[in-house]
Order: structure tokens, then C-alpha cells, then sequence
């Protein structure tokens, strides 16, 4: 048996806005990659969409959780799966922001690999999450640039 490569980027670009008190609402364009090993269709990787949205709250100066949703299926459905985080790299300004990612609600870093996942019975396709936790970002009088990206890998559990 061999395994499939699936690496999924997500790639977000947003920005905050100088000083003001009323939270704001920036759309967060996120582009999505899947790149295959193999031409296989044992496994597949969607994103939900290709366009979230996440709120900026000026109160709390954050922006609240992005949730990043897709779906992974296959024909075979008896075949269990696992997810690892390749990389979550995110900056502002230049400088590195640090921020906690989840999958399916739990903590998830990088390096990390999923415990062997199956499909439900019956079905060929089982969605998942990650969640994007930001830190503090103080709103400065100038704009702010802030990037980032997630690399996920799905393959067959073997």
C-alpha cells in the first residue's frame, strides 16, 4: 500500500485599521492549493471556500477566531486517514505573530499528526476544522499588514 500526498495552503491576507472604537469587519481573502503525489482519486482535500471573513474588535484589539473549514473524501471508505499541520506561519509588519491553531476544536501545532481518522459508516466524506486563534494586536496609527499561511498533509493511515 502506499500513501497519498495531499497539501492543502491556506493563504489569508488582512490588515487592521487605525485607531477607531467601533469593531470593524475585513474580508480575509484565503486561496487554496492542493497539490497530489500521485494522481490517485483515493483521497481528496476541499476547502469549504475560497473567502472568510474575520472581525476585527477594536475593544479587545483582536480579531475574533477564523474557522477554515474542508472536507476530506474518498471512494474507499473503509480506509482510515491522518492530518498533520506542515506549517502555520503568520506575520505583521515583518514580525512573526504567534497563533494557536485547532483542528476540529483541539490544539494542533505544527509537526502534529492526527490520530488515524475513519470515515463514518456508510459515508465517503468527513469534514474537519481548523480554527485560527489570534493574539492581541494593537491598532497603531498607521495601517498594518498581516500574512499568513497553513500547510496541511492528508494521507492514508497505513
Amino acid at each position: 500500500m502506499y500513501a497519498i500526498l495531499i497539501v492543502c495552503s491556506f493563504v489569508f491576507f488582512s490588515a487592521s485599521a487605525s485607531a477607531g472604537l467601533d469593531p470593524i469587519t475585513k474580508e480575509v481573502n484565503v486561496s487554496v492549493i492542493i497539490e497530489k503525489e500521485s494522481h490517485s482519486s483515493e483521497l481528496s482535500i476541499e476547502g469549504d471556500s475560497t473567502s472568510y471573513f474575520a472581525s476585527y474588535d477594536a475593544n479587545s484589539q483582536s480579531f475574533s477566531n477564523l474557522d477554515i473549514g474542508f472536507t476530506i473524501s474518498s471512494p474507499m471508505s473503509t480506509d482510515d486517514y491522518v492530518i498533520e499541520l506542515m506549517e502555520s506561519e503568520h506575520l505583521c509588519n515583518g514580525s512573526p505573530l504567534t497563533v494557536e491553531t485547532l483542528l476540529d476544536d483541539a490544539s494542533f501545532g505544527v509537526e502534529d499528526v492526527s490520530p488515524s481518522m475513519s470515515f463514518e459508516s456508510g459515508l465517503s466524506t468527513r469534514h474537519h476544522k481548523f480554527t485560527l486563534v489570534f493574539p492581541e494586536l494593537t491598532q497603531i496609527a498607521s495601517q498594518q499588514e498581516c500574512s499568513g499561511s497553513l500547510n496541511v498533509f492528508a494521507r492514508l493511515a497505513i
